[in-house]
């Protein structure tokens, strides 16, 4: 379990109580404050500017761990209830840049996806492929090393956890999730036609889009996951 999943189960309990005083005019005020300790209320001091400060600070990081922003326009799911969180989101075919460890022997460097669909729910991923700006199609196998048909192997993958909870922000903590990490090894059998590694090879040296030929379909669609 990562560190955001653990906070977002994390149970909440009261730390202290806060008590307002004031004349029967309201014209004076009195601030104190109660700490509570195993449920039991502490003496009361006064509320110190100190104290009130570190409050708003605390406010204002957890709104930030409140889902919200611009919802981008290739988000097909998003839930990000405690204990429920998943999202689900695509992208069209373009260059990325590819790591791979060195026992491969293939050289880093960008070639083309095809259009990929990507599932994350809580801590975990994975990665579908799927033929042409819909994903509501047929789905195939990511032709990929460290993918397997129902998760990612996200190896040496590390990243600080999101600061600022907005769906962008979200979609590119996973991503950087799996395409920083080193492609490594085959997960299962092998996610396409032909050989990966030859082909990987191939694609870098000619620059050539990803052949749809290659993907192996599997027996689930985008409705099987948005349930």
């Amino acid at each position: 379990m990562n560190k955001l999943t653990e906070q977002l189960r994390t149970r909440l309990t009261p730390k202290m109580a806060i008590i307002v005083y004031s004349d029967k005019d309201e014209n004076n005020i009195y601030l104190e404050r109660r700490d509570i300790v195993k449920g039991n209320m502490g003496a009361g001091i006064p509320l110190t500017e100190e104290c009130i400060r570190d409050i708003a600070e605390m406010t204002l990081d957890t709104t930030k761990r409140e889902l919200h922003g611009i919802i981008p326009s290739n988000m097909l799911y998003a839930d990000g209830r405690k204990g429920y969180e998943k999202y689900i989101w695509f992208e069209k075919p373009q260059k990325r840049m590819h790591f791979f460890s060195k026992r491969l022997a293939i050289s880093n460097g960008e070639l083309y996806t095809p259009s990929l669909l990507y599932i994350a729910i809580q801590n975990t991923l994975a990665i579908y492929a799927f033929i042409g700006d819909n994903p509501d199609t047929q789905l195939y196998r990511a032709p990929y090393f460290n993918v397997s048909e129902t998760y990612v192997c996200l190896g040496n993958s590390k990243l600080s956890e999101i600061a600022d909870m907005t769906y962008t922000n979200i979609m590119e903590y996973w991503e950087k999730m799996f395409w920083l990490s080193e492609f490594d090894h085959i997960l299962g059998t092998n996610p396409i036609v032909s050989n990966l590694s030859l082909l990987s090879k191939r694609l870098i040296k000619t620059g050539e889009p990803f052949p749809v030929t290659e993907l192996i379909p599997i027996n689930k669609t985008l409705n099987d996951f948005l349930r």
